[in-house]
């Protein structure tokens, strides 16, 4: 009796006691899957921010340059996966196939031994310094392109509802594959290149595991799988975000996000060049930071996000990150050490994940099957890395125009402004229940 009523009890809190057995292992095993794909982000996340460091400040715009091509790239195989075949079919051969590049890396990386300790300075003008900025850029698309997997495959069975209800649960199992991906991270801080890409891999094959496991509990959400009717090619898909204001509000929201965690990246970048000279010493920064936001936003997760999505509703939601992200900087120009850096990126990013992209996902949940899978896919990499370099370019501008500190912070006024602005546009027209049709302007 009383083991029923801790389960009763715990089922309230995470707002699972009005589920159906089908919502709770759709969401179970949904969540698990972000687990996996996560915490093998989280594991490569060090490194690619110590190769990030190792690059000057004026050679982060052609990072961003090259991110931004790759993960445009990558939408021409996922459209041709979307057009000849049904969801159950493309989306794990998709995650495959990231799980054989890290293997393909890990062997390149074992060839040609990458020093822990030592990256150095790196440029364009040595092989060496391709090849890290290869790296980056491969693990910064799977940041992109894997996670956009997870949530494609939710909103493809989820409806707007059970979205609102669910999807912060979803975004739990992501948070604790960061949390245990970070911790992990610091505890193989001396491993090599290799070694941690492997582990990445295999993470990412238990993800198409758990992906697996949770189809027969998805099809009995209402939701559906099929092809689309017609071939959708990412040009169309981008003409067709360009031309619906919904999607075009949606591209709007990302792309400023972008260009803010943009503005704090180089912030970042600056200060550990200048106070930090050891790479172990950055990995395990970085680390520290990823596992206290995670552990954080876990928190807040489990017992907030639901409540107040639901509470509030998605438009005050989406106003939450430009304003936190506003104080942060500000904090930040006041106060430009590592140590007050750590704190502000630990509440921004808690923002990020415990709100913002719940809120975000809910979006997705008034479109149609194109607008899931084509328009979301644009929008979620080849926008997202487009906000990289606008972010890049505007910074680099700032820097040479000397403008820094709390200069900055108010010269990114009107762009905290129209970035909360967007959001709570958005957040009205998903309320009303908006679902654009294909091709239309309305």
């Amino acid at each position: 009796m009383r083991g029923r009523i801790v389960i009763a009890t715990l089922q309230r809190w995470l707002r699972l006691h009005d589920a159906s057995p089908a919502e709770r292992r759709a969401t179970a095993w949904t969540a698990v899957a972000f687990f996996c794909v996560l915490f093998a982000y989280y594991l490569l996340r060090p490194l690619r921010e110590n190769v990030a460091a190792a690059f000057d400040q004026e050679q982060l715009v052609r990072l961003f340059l090259l991110t931004f091509g790759i993960t445009t790239a990558l939408n021409q195989p996922y459209l041709a996966l979307v057009r000849r075949l049904p969801s159950r079919r493309f989306l794990p051969y998709a995650l495959h196939a990231f799980a054989a590049s890290f293997a393909g890396l890990a062997l390149v990386f074992a060839m040609v031994p990458a020093g822990v300790g030592g990256l150095g300075r790196l440029g364009w003008d040595s092989a060496a310094g391709c090849g890290y900025a290869f790296f980056y850029s491969w693990v910064t698309a799977f940041s992109v392109c894997g996670v956009t997997l997870v949530w494609v495959h939710a909103v493809e069975w989820f409806a707007m509802g059970q979205g609102k209800r669910l999807f912060g649960l979803v975004s739990v199992g992501g948070t604790l594959g960061a949390v245990l991906g970070s911790a992990a991270s610091r505890q193989v801080a001396g491993l090599g290149y290799s070694q941690v890409l492997l582990l990445a891999g295999v993470a990412v094959e238990l993800a198409v595991l758990a992906w697996w496991r949770s189809l027969p509990w998805c099809r009995q959400l209402g939701g559906g799988e099929a092809r689309l009717e017609h071939g959708p090619s990412f040009w169309s898909g981008l003409r067709r975000v360009v031309a619906v204001p919904y999607l075009r509000g949606i591209a709007g929201f990302v792309l400023l996000s972008s260009i803010s965690a943009t503005t704090f990246y180089y912030q970042r970048m600056a200060l550990v060049r200048e106070q930090l000279f050891d790479d172990v010493a950055r990995r395990a920064v970085e680390a520290d930071i990823n596992f206290w936001q995670n552990a954080l936003c876990l928190l807040v997760q489990l017992f907030a996000t639901s409540r107040v999505l639901l509470g509030l509703g998605t438009a005050v939601v989406l106003c939450v990150m430009p304003v936190g992200s506003l104080v942060g900087l500000w904090v930040f120009g006041l106060w430009p050490v590592v140590g007050v850096y750590a704190v502000v990126e630990v509440l921004r990013r808690m923002l990020q994940f415990a709100f913002d992209k719940p809120a975000r996902e809910v979006l997705y949940t008034a479109l149609d099957r194109e607008g899931k899978y084509v328009s979301k896919a644009v929008i979620d990499t080849a926008v997202l890395r487009l906000g990289d370099v606008c972010g890049a370019l505007v910074n680099h501008t700032a820097g040479w125009l000397g403008i820094g500190g709390l200069g900055s912070a108010v010269a990114a006024l009107p762009l905290f402004a129209g970035w909360a602005a967007t959001g709570a546009w958005l957040g009205r027209r998903c309320r009303a229940g908006e679902r654009p049709p294909s091709g239309s302007s309305s």
